[in-house]
């Protein structure tokens, strides 16, 4: 006699995106580390604030993190805090995987003096981990800059031994890599769900009619939502669709 499998729930479902996260931030740890050991390295050889060159030892644990991880990032690396480094008020070690061309470093124009101006500074993935001392993701968001495509930008905080914030370890993850994760699995337990962010927008859903960042009012956001453990996501029930 062998016990009957549960039946999948709303709450297994959750655990599920909570996984995902969990395979998103370790490779993002493990990047935050390098640049917390490079940095200290270059502090303890000059005595003085590290330079941007002497980042550039962080060019392999990034691209060897998202060689590891395939389509699940987009790109990957670290954003250093405004005003640490010794020669650059604001600097970026930012890798994309292309395929046929191997790593290519992204090169954001960080001047304010130009209209292109990249202010990073003011963006919530790396404000949160800032003021809050916590991993965030921020997204969904049209990645106007590099894909066109919907991304959500995940990040953790990183600082030295004495608490000097250096900066953040991200990854931009298209939305399009977690429904290929996640959807098979909301399909197959025959639920009809959606994952939203705290804005109530979109990320995923099993139903084809609620895309990417749409908004929908079906679901009362307040009270029906199961929270995604240490992101401000909720997985939600929809009344009245069916999967697909």
């Amino acid at each position: 006699m062998t016990d009957n499998p549960r039946p999948p729930t709303i709450e297994s479902l959750a655990s599920a995106v909570a996984e995902l996260a969990e395979q998103i931030y370790l490779p993002l740890t493990t990047i935050g580390n390098a640049l917390a050991h490079v940095w200290d390295e270059a502090t303890r050889t000059r005595r003085a604030p590290p330079r941007s060159a002497d980042l550039a030892p962080l060019r392999e644990p990034i691209t060897h993190e998202l060689e590891e991880v395939g389509e699940l990032f987009d790109g990957a690396g670290v954003v250093i805090a405004d005003g640490a480094l010794a020669d650059r008020p604001r600097f970026l070690e930012w890798w994309q995987m292309q395929a046929g061309h191997g790593p290519q470093r992204l090169n954001p124009e960080l001047s304010p003096q130009s209209e292109y101006f990249y202010d990073y500074t003011q963006m919530d993935w790396y404000l949160v981990p800032r003021d809050e001392g916590r991993r965030w993701v921020h997204g969904p968001y049209i990645d106007f800059a590099c894909t066109d495509q919907y991304v959500c930008t995940f990040a953790v905080p990183v600082t030295t031994a004495p608490g000097q914030f250096l900066g953040i370890a991200g990854a931009d993850v298209p939305v399009g890599a977690m429904q290929e994760v996640l959807l098979p699995r909301f399909r197959a337990a025959g639920l009809a769900v959606v994952l939203v962010n705290d804005e109530g927008r979109v990320i995923l859903a099993t139903d084809p009619g609620l895309p990417p960042g749409s908004r929908t009012g079906r679901v009362d956001w307040t009270g029906v939502g199961v929270p995604i453990d240490a992101l401000p996501w909720s997985l939600c029930r929809l009344e009245g669709t069916s999967t697909h």
